[in-house]
Order: structure tokens, then C-alpha cells, then sequence
């Protein structure tokens, strides 16, 4: 006789048994939403231990457990006389015919195939509890020998419960089988989407190329206007021994320039760095051309503080700097020399870049103000240097996209002290083939970095 086994407190009590915690955690959560009563079991033997004191409308088993899988779970549960009539659903993959065979022939009731369907497993629990609730006739078994793979199975179950299996079966193929459509037609509508995405945005780049083809244009147009304002160096090269300028704009047009102008018996000389670089410090720069001309050849303003003093005035008001926090801080940098060809002494001014002078193996750094050209909170004049120079005198002006380069194996800046060096072991060499170490030095210590900075170097040999 059937023992008397503790019936759950709430009808729809549910034992699922799954090893992993995770995916257990899922299916209660799922159930208990739908009005479900849970119960976990994490192996087969945990489960049939929690079978002899209690009795669940259904249970709901994963097939890949270690220890006892779901088919023996369940042929364990259907060949007891206590639980026979238990429903058993067997979550699974369905990924071949012997899985098919071993859930008839351990005599599960439903297949759910992983992943499952919310909707379509709960459809399945309550089918099957209303068919439990349902007095049904029960006929003989039917005992059917397979032969599959190599292995025999005998399937013996009542032949209502297997047609049920494998309309249950069928269905859930056809539940995939829907899916899959819709996931393609999904797919399908996201492939046309993308196309038209794609030839949307092939249009944008097109229009974007001929933009930048015009822009570049523009550009190019505006690197030749700007080379020539900015006069070419060759003009101070009629004037001094020999010379050289190194000039790398990190864009096609530059914030750095440099500047040159005779008057009678005095040779005038600036290297300047325009705040910013590119279009914005091309406009400087030019601004900055515009207005030393006129200090020097309107106003005749020959002595290079002075020149300076009134170059940031200018800068000043016409960029309409008051010292405002929302106005434009840009300016300059710059270093000016002004050579006496009667008397070769050389008056320089300077804001922020040095210049350096080299005679009998020694460097001079004429040192210089720590004010830009613009506006500043402490701004004072300009102070004036003087030096008499000697024949074979060296004079180096530079701004600092030479020493702020980073690079190097430790990716740091160059600093002057690196460039000092290269300046005192070749200065007897020819200023030509000094040109060519610097910018063979720069290269190489760059490597595979992005230029930061304009570059300019100024050469003069007295």
C-alpha cells in the first residue's frame, strides 16, 4: 500500500532541483512571481531525501548534474510507489534523438528546452497541474523496445502520457522553431536598418571629404599667405656669415615666426610663439607681424625692450584684454635682437625664451623676463641686455616646441639642457649641418609621438 507522505501547505508547491545556485535563485524568483510555492533542491539525492516527508504538486529538474542526473533523478521518483504520479518536467537541451529517448524512457512528463521561455514554461506547469487535477482513465502500458546507438531502451509508460510527451516535445520544438523566425525576421529588419544606416552615413563622409578637401584648400591657401607676410629668412642671410632656420610646423599653418628687418646700419631679428597653434596661431602670428612692422618702421622704435613694451600694448588692445576671466588670453612669447653692424654690440629683450650665445666653447644665456606679451597680472617693463660681439660669435633663438617635445624612452621633454649639449659639442661645424643634427635629434626623440608644438630654431654667425 501507498504510505501517507506530508502534502505541502499550498497547492501549487513546486520542488525544482538544479545545481547551480544561480540559475536555481531564476527559476524561483520566476515561479514565486506567478504565485508558485518553491522549495530548492541543488542534487538528485537532496531531492528524493526531501520526497519522503513531503509531496509537491510538480517538480522541475535540470538533466546535467553531477553525482545523479535528471533522467535517473526521474526514473527514481517514477518507479517509487509514493511518487509516481508526480509530474516531472526536465529542463534540457533537446540537442539530439538519445536525449529525446532517455526522458521517455525514464518517464518524465515535459521536456522545457534551455534556454526557456518565461511564458512558455509557465504555460507548461499549469497545463500539467490541470491535467493532475483532472480524473483521467488510466489504460495498460505500453512497452516499446529502441535500439539506438548502440544501446537498447525499453520505454514502458501508458500510451496517453506518451503521446502527451511528445506533443510536449513538439511543441516546444515549435516554440523554437517560432523563435527562431522571429530572431531572423529581427535580424533581417536590423540588416536593412544597418544598410540604410551604412548609405546614410557613406552620403556623411562624402559630404564630410569634400568639406575637408575645401577646408584643406583653404588652408593651403592660407599657409602661402601667411609665408608670404612673414618675409623669408633668406633676407637676413645677406647679413650675417652664415645662418640657418629650422622651421616644423605641427600643422600646415603655424603659430611661430620669425621676423627680420634692417634699418640703416642695424639688423632687427625676433623668433616668436603665438599662443596655440594651427589656424588660431596663424592669425597670431600675422597680428604679430602686422604690429612689429608698425613699431618698428612707422613708429621707429629701434631699441628691443621698447619694441617689446610696445608690441604687448598693441597685442593688448587689440585682442580687448582687461584682465577679465571670460576674455581672450591669448599672446606671445618671443626673443628680439637688435646687431649694430657699425659697432657689433647686440641689444636684446626677451619674454620668457632665451637666446644663447656661444664664443670660445662657451654658452652665454642671455636671460630674459618671465612676462608673456598680453596682458598679466604683474606686469612690468621689459629690460634691455647689451654685449659686444666678436667675429665667429654663434647666436642661437628658439621658441620652446624644441625642448617641450616629449619622447625619448621615458617619453619626457627634451629640455634646453639636452639642447644646450648638442649646441656646444658641433657648434665649429658649418651652421647648415647644425640645422640638419637638430632636426635629426628632434626626429629621433619624438620616435612615435605626436609633435606638440611648433617647432622654430634660429641660427646666426657673426
Amino acid at each position: 500500500m501507498r504510505n501517507k507522505i506530508k502534502t505541502a501547505d499550498r497547492i501549487k508547491n513546486i520542488l525544482v532541483v538544479e545545481d547551480s545556485i544561480t540559475q536555481a535563485a531564476q527559476i524561483k524568483y520566476l515561479l514565486e512571481v506567478n504565485h508558485f510555492d518553491v522549495v530548492l533542491a541543488y542534487n538528485g539525492q537532496e531531492a528524493l531525501d526531501w520526497l519522503t516527508k513531503n509531496e509537491p504538486s510538480l517538480i522541475i529538474s535540470d538533466i546535467m548534474m553531477p553525482g545523479m542526473n535528471g533522467y535517473e533523478l526521474c526514473e527514481k521518483i517514477k518507479s517509487d510507489d509514493r511518487t509516481k504520479d508526480l509530474p516531472v518536467i526536465l529542463l534540457t537541451s533537446l540537442s539530439d534523438l538519445e536525449e529525446v529517448i532517455e526522458g521517455l524512457s525514464c518517464g518524465a512528463d515535459s521536456f522545457i528546452t534551455k534556454p526557456y521561455d518565461k511564458s512558455f514554461l509557465i504555460s507548461n506547469i499549469e497545463k500539467i497541474l490541470i491535467e493532475k487535477s483532472s480524473p483521467h482513465s488510466k489504460t495498460g502500458t505500453l512497452g516499446v523496445e529502441i535500439n539506438y546507438g548502440g544501446k537498447k531502451k525499453i520505454i514502458s509508460t501508458e500510451p496517453q502520457k506518451m503521446v502527451k510527451l511528445l506533443l510536449s516535445i513538439y511543441q516546444g520544438a515549435i516554440f523554437k522553431n517560432n523563435e527562431l523566425i522571429k530572431t531572423r525576421d529581427e535580424l533581417s529588419q536590423m540588416n536593412e536598418r544597418l544598410e540604410e544606416l551604412i548609405e546614410a552615413r557613406t552620403n556623411d563622409l562624402k559630404i564630410i571629404e569634400s568639406k575637408n578637401v575645401l577646408i584643406n584648400y583653404s588652408i593651403q591657401y592660407a599657409q602661402k599667405i601667411q609665408s608670404s607676410v612673414l618675409k623669408t629668412p633668406q633676407i637676413g642671410s645677406d647679413f650675417f656669415g652664415e645662418m640657418f632656420y629650422l622651421h616644423l610646423p605641427r600643422d600646415t599653418v603655424s603659430g611661430d615666426f620669425y621676423w627680420f628687418h634692417k634699418t640703416d646700419n642695424k639688423l632687427l631679428v625676433g623668433v616668436f610663439d603665438c599662443t596655440g597653434h594651427g589656424v588660431p596661431g596663424a592669425f597670431m602670428s600675422m597680428l604679430g607681424v602686422t604690429l612689429l612692422n608698425e613699431i618698428v618702421i612707422s613708429e621707429k622704435i629701434l631699441e628691443p625692450h621698447l619694441i617689446l613694451n610696445r608690441l604687448r600694448e598693441k597685442v593688448i588692445s587689440a585682442l580687448g584684454q582687461k584682465g577679465r576671466s571670460f576674455e581672450v588670453h591669448d599672446g606671445m612669447d618671443g626673443s628680439l635682437i637688435v646687431y649694430d653692424l657699425t659697432t657689433k654690440i647686440l641689444s636684446y629683450s626677451g619674454a620668457f625664451n632665451p637666446v644663447y650665445i656661444i664664443r670660445d666653447n662657451n654658452l652665454i644665456e642671455l636671460k630674459v623676463n618671465s612676462m608673456p606679451l598680453s596682458y598679466a597680472d604683474n606686469m612690468s617693463d621689459f629690460t634691455g641686455q647689451e654685449m659686444k660681439l666678436a667675429p665667429q660669435d654663434l647666436i642661437y633663438m628658439f621658441t620652446d616646441g624644441y625642448t617641450d617635445q616629449f619622447g625619448g624612452p621615458f617619453s619626457k621633454k627634451f629640455h634646453r639642457a639636452q639642447l644646450k649639449e648638442i649646441l656646444l659639442k658641433n657648434h665649429k661645424r658649418t651652421l647648415e649641418w647644425q640645422k640638419q643634427l637638430l632636426l635629426d635629434a628632434h626626429i629621433i626623440w619624438k620616435g612615435y609621438e605626436e609633435q606638440v608644438d611648433d617647432v622654430t630654431v634660429v641660427g646666426l654667425k657673426v
